[in-house]
């Protein structure tokens, strides 16, 4: 009864809203409450699959990843501030910050980009309007971004399915969110799912199997503690 009554509220609230604000409460409700967790990253290609396990700590608004497997990869660590994305390295001891242009890069050669982990590029880059149920987004001016139109298809003010298409308007890749775990009044995926759609059998799925929610310490939001972790 709770949860029917929760989502005639939800519903009530989009209906309501405008374009851009139904965009924001989905990347809110997609990004969930502040928490740290444990990500697996599963990255399939044709004829092999390659896991990773990942810690993550993020506030909604900033968010640390470090590399826990496999073996050869652990302790890479990832720290997004922002527009300003910090990686640090453990086989050159080093802790790097990368350029604008590498949030749209693949994230530990997956079809993620940092983007999609961490960014807001969504709310900060593209015009939003509606067009049948669909929240369509077209690019702003001189905005930096690889696509021509992305379309984001929701269900009770949650995210179904975007779907991003290059400058000639054809569909290059696809994220789908297979479920969500509802933590303390907010939501958080539970398994999301990113398709090349030009290249078949290109597929990379997440799930998230550990969620601690609350409060993540201020440190963790430091480039001096990616080397030794928070």
């Amino acid at each position: 009864m709770k949860r029917a009554l929760a989502l005639v509220v939800i519903l009530a609230l989009v209906l309501t809203q405008s374009p851009l604000a139904k965009l924001k409460a989905a990347l809110d409700r997609l990004r969930g409450p502040a928490h740290q967790g444990v990500y697996l990253v599963q990255v399939e290609r044709p004829g092999s699959t390659k896991s990773y396990r990942l810690r993550v700590y993020t506030d909604g608004e900033r968010a640390q990843i470090r590399v826990l497997e496999p073996k050869g990869e652990a302790g890479q660590a990832y720290l997004s501030l922002g527009q300003d994305l910090y990686l640090y390295d453990p086989r050159l001891g080093r802790t790097l910050r990368l350029p604008p242009t590498g949030r749209t890069e693949r994230f530990l050669g997956s079809d993620l980009t940092y983007q999609d982990l961490m960014g807001r590029d969504l709310e900060d880059l593209f015009e939003v309007s509606e067009a049948d149920g669909v929240l369509v987004l077209t690019p702003k001016p001189q905005a930096a971004t690889p696509y021509g139109r992305v379309e984001v298809y929701l269900k009770e003010g949650l995210i179904e399915r975007v779907r991003y298409h290059d400058q000639r308007g054809q569909a290059v890749r696809e994220l789908l969110l297979l479920g969500y775990q509802r933590l303390d009044g907010a939501f958080l995926p539970k398994v999301m799912e990113v398709r090349d759609l030009l290249k078949e059998g290109y597929r990379t799925r997440v799930e998230i199997v550990e969620v601690k929610v609350g409060p993540v310490p201020e440190r963790c939001f430091n480039p001096l503690y990616l080397e030794r972790g928070c």
